[in-house]
């Protein structure tokens, strides 16, 4: 018997050396499942929540696991933690028991007729998953039916979410909704400034958002007292002069009594327009076009037309990707500059013939309103240029070095909108053309360029402070270039493209090198290459990337149409829209332009279209 019993083996150290970690992937689901079951069958429930003299059982850790609320309460030693049933106040059956349901089941239905109920009681429990899953839900059912009343719910919870989403569905509609009785009567002050001082508000033209400001503040008497709050968010300088005197004046006094002082706002819009010249350094809210920054080109000389030059200005068309035209040029022009002011789009200098040697020269300054669509000649350079830079700094234009029929230049002058005249100030420590420059926190920084010496071109950086009027030597680029670009984005100054000349040979070749220079560090870091030539090139920079217009490659003698992308972020060039034509000597830059009426319009429909569906 002893020998036929089986010996015990004995347990080693370690059965083995190796060790895993197994998941049960449905192991939650499956205790939310369970608990639940005990909860529909009465098991284990140590608390029942009575609302309308209703209950609804539950288990205290899973609702103190998922509401703060809860949690306060069953921890910091409120009297609800001992007692079997705990009365909710503020809150209704269907709320409570849809909020419950779904933390047992992490399921929740919604609908028109319990979304209020659930977002009521999910705020005050401080649930805020189903609060999230409330406003998504109201998000998408927003209409002109309900909009004012999703507008009171975010108010009362403090949705900010929802509030902001209901402010841009206003503002897509303003143009229907304002005129309505609801809209009429229920908006509040608040809101309604929140609405008339928004660039994306919807409207035609400026007429139509003070029409709807008179009928707001005519609809009740107590609104009197808001007449200046409302109306200074009305762009009245955007009225032609005829319009503000016949028709807005003329509104203003028929509807609004004498004691509103609504008409100080056009004799503050009739001091703009008479003050034309001036009009760049006196920028208000009220000045300003209610649009977006566009991308413009502007001149330059194009190889498509037996090297003609042009005075196209366009702009892109981000929808239809393509270029469009804005308007054209007072006269013909290339290797001039461009820079915007206050919102006015200045055009400096440049050659008014196919000769970029510097004979052809101008010094003539015209001036854009993209608000009425119109130009002007203001005062001219003293000297003329041609292959200099221009910046905008300030209330001022800075002309910078360039060539004329006598030669390279190295003077610098400063416009003055208010006095319509040019000043000379501290000048460049030497000759300088075909360079390129840039602002960057109100300094003017210039580099690269020639000086009609024999010899490569320069890698020379200056940096120009218009308070103390002096200039100073930077960091040079680590590579030599002319006829490149530069431009200010973040932290950093860019150095882009170009050409130099062999030093043996003098023959031209492209440089496709990019390279950043930070001014707090003084130093300069190579960045991802062009993708292709880019001298003479225009440049702008234009929601958070760098765009490269056009130019000419020394190297295969051929001009380009090609537009050029730099992403910091990805430090990657890629390509653009393509030019309309292959251009060079061509300038850029960003700027609000208004919006034809017909586009408007186009746009208004295209919403009422979207609205229908």
């Amino acid at each position: 018997m002893e020998a036929s019993k089986q010996m015990r083996v004995s347990r080693p150290y370690k059965i083995s050396e190796s060790s895993k970690v197994y998941h049960w992937p449905g192991h939650s689901t499956t205790v939310l499942q369970r608990l639940n079951e005990q909860r529909l069958h009465g098991l284990f429930c140590d608390v029942v929540l009575v609302v309308e003299e209703q209950q609804v059982p539950a288990h205290r850790n899973l609702l103190a696991v998922c509401s703060d609320y809860f949690n306060s309460m069953f921890t910091l030693g409120m009297r609800e933690a001992f007692q079997k049933e705990v009365e909710l106040v503020g809150t209704s059956y269907v709320g409570l028991k849809a909020v419950v349901d779904f933390l047992y089941s992490s399921e929740l239905e919604l609908d028109g007729s319990n979304i209020d109920y659930i977002l009521e009681t999910a705020h005050l429990l401080q649930i805020w998953t189903v609060v999230d899953f409330c406003c998504e839900y109201l998000e998408q059912e927003v209409s002109e039916d309900n909009y004012l009343y999703l507008q009171e719910l975010a108010s009362i919870y403090s949705l900010k979410r929802l509030d902001a989403f209901i402010d841009s569905f206003v503002l897509n509609h303003f143009s229907t909704l304002s005129f309505t009785p609801d809209f009429l009567q229920t908006v509040s002050v608040q809101k309604l400034c929140i609405y008339l001082s928004s660039g994306q508000v919807q409207h035609t033209w400026e007429y139509d958002l003070l029409q709807a400001a008179l009928q707001w503040l005519t609809q009740q008497p107590e609104r009197e007292v808001h007449t200046c709050r409302v109306l200074e968010n009305i762009r009245f300088p955007l009225f032609p002069e005829d319009i503000l005197l016949q028709r807005v004046k003329l509104a203003m006094c028929s509807l609004l009594p004498s004691e509103a002082n609504g008409e100080g706002f056009v004799e503050e819009a009739m001091h703009y327009h008479n003050s034309l010249v001036a009009q760049p350094v006196l920028q208000t809210k009220r000045t300003l076009l209610r649009s977006e920054e566009c991308l413009l080109f502007v001149g330059g000389e194009v190889s498509e037309r037996c090297l003609e030059l042009s005075d196209d200005t366009c702009y892109l068309d981000t929808k239809n990707e393509q270029w469009v035209k804005e308007t054209s040029l007072p006269a013909r022009r290339s290797h001039h500059c461009v820079a915007v002011l206050g919102g006015f789009i200045f055009v400096a200098g440049g050659s008014f013939s196919r000769d970029n040697g510097g004979n052809a020269a101008s010094n003539l300054l015209y001036r854009y309103d993209p608000r009425r669509k119109q130009w002007i000649k203001v005062a001219s350079m003293n000297q003329r240029r041609v292959d200099f830079y221009l910046a905008s700094i300030e209330d001022m234009l800075v002309a910078v070095g360039g060539r004329n029929e006598n030669g390279a230049l190295s003077s610098v002058e400063t416009y003055s909108p208010k006095t319509n005249s040019w000043t000379y100030v501290a000048g460049l420590p030497r000759f300088t053309y075909g360079h390129a420059g840039t602002i960057y926190k109100d300094f003017v920084y210039i580099s690269g360029g020639h000086d009609y010496q024999i010899g490569p071109y320069r890698k020379n950086l200056l940096c120009y402070d218009h308070r103390t009027d002096v200039w100073e030597e930077r960091r040079p680029m680590t590579t030599a270039r002319g006829w490149h670009s530069m431009c200010s984005l973040g932290d950093s100054i860019y150095s882009i493209g170009g050409s130099d000349d062999h030093m043996e040979s003098m023959e031209r070749f492209d440089v496709l090198g990019v390279e950043a220079y930070s001014p707090q560090c003084n130093q300069w870091t190579r960045v991802a290459p062009l993708l292709q030539a880019n001298s003479e090139s225009g440049v702008a920079v234009w929601q958070g990337r760098i765009y490269i217009l056009g130019g000419y490659s020394w190297e295969s003698t051929a001009f380009s149409r090609a537009v050029q992308v730099y992403d910091r972020e990805a430090n990657r060039w890629s390509r653009g829209p393509d030019l309309p034509n292959a251009i060079a000597g061509v300038s850029a830059c960003v700027c609000a332009l208004n919006p034809r009426l017909e586009e408007k319009k186009k746009k208004n429909k295209d919403k009422r279209q979207d609205r229908g569906q």
